[in-house]
């Protein structure tokens, strides 16, 4: 079996006014996601995804990757990442060349799962749980100043829909961000598990002021509290705070983590696969996680191919060192706008008690929707 086809695509979605919303670094007013076709002789397809700007990414693979592929075994896969990296790590060993061999990978690794017929996490050695717990993400701001009232509701309707975990994105200033958690804790009670991401809005002594004011609502984690670069001020903030640190969203490759983790910088980390290299780095990611014992749950942000890779990534995880106290392997579940998400799998995810179980098809577990493609396909 040879690659015989590699092929980009870049897919945008124009968010109206009533759905744009903003995270503590800028507003997102439009959604441009670049999805990777990768087709065998044989007629095997693997479809891959990159985190990240979408032309940036589709021009890296269309103009240094593409020959490289093209006849290779894609079972192959460890040889053709190496020879990916190897081939941009004088010049671009973090950022956009990672973000696009990530999409190769996964393409392939979606490839090799059809091919043995097996589900990815099969693949990668099974699965200790019959469930994972998606958090709703979403919580960002719609004004600003934010209208509390607004966000309140927002977070009733995640409980409602099941959810017994939400993400609260913060990074809005001191007072804003305190106020959002308390009014969102006190509408949804004490056993909703909640979460903040602050998208590294703070220096350490300001993410410290907010730890402050937060500890009290019983935050299973603060996210990003500082930029990726400042490892010492994660450090600094997880050495004062009882509120567990999360990090890694933006962090690449097995290297950047041993960084990361070595220094212990963070409670939780959160790989991406669309981002640090795909799948065959998040399973490094995590044995490095397991070596450090620091809980590994996958980051998700993207389509349904990025959901779909965290979901076959999450069930991959081994259980953490305490068998008798066993917390529910967590997943990333973004719920804003994106018509990706939702529609780009011919067979939308379903939640069954506000749990996702196992995927049963093989390779990443979904069939796509090819007709949404070619609507929403834009060019450079």
């Amino acid at each position: 079996m040879k690659i015989k086809n590699v092929e980009t695509i870049v897919l945008k979605q124009t968010l109206d006014e009533g759905v744009s919303f903003a995270y503590s670094q800028a507003w997102y007013n439009t959604r441009t996601i670049m999805i990777l076709k990768v087709t065998t002789d044989t007629g095997i397809v693997g479809w891959g995804e990159s985190f990240g700007p979408a032309f940036v990414n589709q021009v890296i693979i269309d103009k240094y990757f593409k020959d490289y592929l093209i006849g290779k075994d894609p079972l192959d896969i460890e040889v053709i990442w190496e020879g990916l990296y190897n081939m941009m790590r004088d010049h671009c060993s973090k950022g956009n060349a990672i973000e696009a061999i990530s999409a190769v990978d996964i393409a392939l690794w979606d490839i090799k799962g059809k091919y043995f017929n097996q589900p990815i996490y099969k693949l990668l050695g099974g699965t200790p749980r019959k469930k994972i717990r998606p958090y709703a993400t979403g919580l960002y701001r719609h004004v600003l100043p934010t209208d509390m009232d607004v966000l309140v509701e927002e977070a009733k309707g995640y409980q409602e829909a099941g959810f017994k975990a939400m993400k609260i994105k913060i990074g809005f200033g001191i007072e804003d961000d305190i106020h959002a958690v308390k009014a969102i804790r006190e509408a949804v009670g004490d056993e909703m598990m909640l979460m903040v991401d602050a998208n590294h809005a703070y220096n350490a002594s300001t993410a410290l002021k907010i730890c402050q004011g937060i500890e009290k609502y019983d935050i299973r984690w603060f996210e990003e509290p500082v930029p990726p670069e400042d490892i010492e001020g994660y450090r600094e903030v997880k050495r004062h705070t009882s509120i567990p640190i999360a990090g890694g969203e933006a962090e690449f490759t097995r290297f950047g983590f041993n960084h990361l983790l070595g220094k212990r910088a963070v409670d939780v980390v959160q790989p991406d696969c669309g981002v640090t290299g795909g799948i065959s780095e998040f399973r490094k990611i995590a044995v490095l996680a397991s070596v450090n014992n620091i809980q590994c749950y996958p980051h998700v942000w993207g389509s349904a191919i990025a959901l779909y890779t965290g979901i076959n990534c999450a069930f991959a995880l081994q259980d953490f060192p305490n068998k008798l106290v066993q917390e529910d392997m967590l997943l990333e579940y973004d719920r804003t706008e994106n018509i990706f998400r939702e529609r780009l799998a011919k067979e939308p995810l379903e939640l069954v008690d506000g749990y996702i179980l196992p995927p049963t098809k093989p390779g990443l577990g979904i069939e796509i929707n090819e007709a949404l493609l070619e609507e929403y396909r834009v060019e450079a």
